[in-house]
C-alpha cells in the first residue's frame, strides 16, 4: 500500500482509531491474541482454552495447556498483524505466557512540502509481553503482565510500559468460569506529541459456561468504552466433536459501525469461526464483519505442549 506523504499516513491513523477501537497508537493491546477469540466475538475474558483470554485477563493462563501458537490478523486499509503466543511451565509455581507481536500499517512515500519524493517509510507496531498467573486456590487465580510497546511513524517514535491484572474462577464441575481484568494501565516512555494521548485503560468483566443440554461454550464479556458507555460482547463455540468447532460472535459495537440499513450492515460487528484439530495441530480461522468499513480476517496455528 502506497500514499503520497506523512499527512495521510497521520490520517489511517485517525481513520483506524475511529472505525476499530478509537486509540490511534497500540491498536494490538485491544485485540484478541488469536483466531478463536476474534471468532468468539472478542468474549474472551474468562476463556482458559489456548490461553484466548490472555490479552483482557492473564489471570486465565493458569488454566491453560502448554500450548504455542502462531497467529496472522488481517483488517481493513491493508493493515496485518503477526504474533507468536507461547504458554509454559517452569519450576517456579504457577504458569507463564510470553507474546510477541507486530503490526503493519503499510509502506508510505515521503515528500516534502514542494512535493518531491525524498523516500521511502514504514509505519508499524511491536509489542513484547510475558505474564505470569498461578492458583490461589483450587477454583481461584491471580495473574499479572506486562507489556513494552513501540509504535513507529517515519522518524516519530513513541513507547509505553503497561501492566494489566486480572482475576479468574473456574467451577469444574458447573463449568462456570469468571474473569475480572484490569488492562493496560500505562506508562509512557515517549510518545509522538508532547500531548500524549491517553491508552484504553479499563476494566473487564467475563461470564462463561458449558452448557448442559448443548454442545456449546457460552462466553460474555462487559467493559467501559472510551465513549463513557458500556460495551457487550457475546460469543460460543459449538463443539462437534474433538476435532471440530464451530464459532459465532456479536457485539453492541454493531450499533455504532452501521452505516445504511442493508444485508451487510445487519451483520455489523457479527464474527464467525471454525476450529479444525488434526493430529494434535489445531488450525483456527475467523472473520469478522465491520460494516461498511470492511472486515478483520484471521488465522491461527497451535500445538500442545
Amino acid at each position: 500500500m502506497q500514499k503520497t506523504n506523512l499527512i495521510l499516513a497521520l490520517y489511517l491513523f485517525i481513520l483506524l482509531s475511529t472505525t476499530l477501537s478509537g486509540q490511534a497508537l497500540f491498536q494490538g493491546l485491544n485485540y484478541p491474541v488469536n483466531a478463536r477469540g476474534w471468532g468468539m466475538g472478542s468474549a474472551i475474558s474468562s476463556q482458559s482454552i489456548t490461553g484466548s483470554g490472555a490479552s483482557l485477563n492473564p489471570a486465565v493462563i493458569s488454566r491453560s495447556p502448554n500450548v504455542w501458537q502462531l497467529n496472522y490478523t488481517r483488517f481493513p486499509l491493508d493493515i496485518s498483524a503477526n504474533s507468536a503466543y507461547c504458554v509454559f511451565t517452569t519450576p517456579i509455581k504457577g504458569k507463564f505466557a510470553l507474546l510477541l507481536s507486530y503490526y503493519n500499517y503499510g509502506s508510505f512515500v515521503e515528500r516534502d512540502w514542494d512535493g518531491n519524493e525524498t523516500g521511502n517509510f514504514n509505519v508499524y507496531d511491536l509489542g513484547s509481553s510475558i505474564s505470569y498467573a498461578r492458583n490461589i486456590s483450587r477454583r481461584l487465580s491471580l495473574g499479572l503482565s506486562a507489556t513494552f510497546a513501540q509504535s513507529q511513524l517515519n522518524s516519530l517514535r513513541a513507547t509505553a510500559l503497561t501492566g494489566s491484572a486480572g482475576i479468574y474462577y473456574y467451577n469444574e464441575i458447573s463449568t462456570l468460569s469468571i474473569g475480572f481484568g484490569l488492562r493496560n494501565y500505562a506508562f509512557y516512555m515517549n510518545s509522538y506529541l508532547d500531548n500524549r494521548e491517553k491508552l484504553s485503560s479499563n476494566l473487564v468483566l467475563g461470564i462463561s459456561k458449558k452448557l448442559a443440554h448443548m454442545p456449546m461454550i457460552l462466553s460474555v464479556d462487559i467493559y467501559p468504552t472510551y465513549r463513557d458507555q458500556y460495551q457487550v460482547n457475546i460469543g460460543g463455540e459449538f463443539i462437534l466433536s474433538d476435532h471440530l468447532f464451530l464459532r459465532w460472535g456479536n457485539s453492541t459495537k454493531r450499533f455504532y459501525n452501521r452505516g445504511q440499513e442493508g444485508f451487510k450492515n445487519f451483520f455489523a460487528s457479527a464474527t464467525a469461526g471454525l476450529g479444525v484439530n488434526v493430529h494434535s495441530f489445531l488450525f483456527d480461522i475467523a472473520v469478522v464483519s465491520l460494516s461498511d468499513a470492511g472486515y478483520i480476517s484471521s488465522v491461527s496455528i497451535s500445538k500442545t505442549l
